[in-house]
């Protein structure tokens, strides 16, 4: 890794460290139940920092859910990465990171190899 992609990194990192928005779901979001989605295991995070169904016939709540909250965590990610001057695919990944430590309890994580780990 360059010297110039390490202090790109260390400024992801700390700009993202307090961000309030690192789930990248509004409000109404959250309250639709995000959460509530991801602590029965029905929408997965994904290592990438977007999220998943994990089953064809979950409800279509939840798949407007996993529409609107990729659209805005790409929409977040998109900026970042040009303000940092790095990959969306890499600010992508430090959000995933934080976003799993602030997951709820029984939340499932898509690892880059398509398993899966449960919090």
């Amino acid at each position: 890794m360059t010297r110039r992609m390490v202090v790109n990194r260390r400024k992801i990192l700390a700009t993202l460290a307090g961000a309030a928005a690192l789930a990248g779901t509004s409000a109404d979001a959250r309250a639709g139940s995000l959460d509530s989605y991801r602590a029965r295991g029905v929408i997965a995070e994904r290592y990438d920092g977007l999220v998943e169904l994990r089953s064809s016939s979950a409800p279509a709540e939840a798949q407007r859910i996993v529409e609107r909250v990729n659209a805005k965590r790409r929409e977040i990610y998109r900026k970042r990465a040009e303000s940092q001057g790095v990959t969306v695919d890499a600010v992508g990944k430090v959000y995933a990171k934080q976003i799993w430590q602030d997951a709820p309890g029984g939340t499932y994580l898509k690892k880059p190899d398509g398993s899966y780990v449960r919090k």
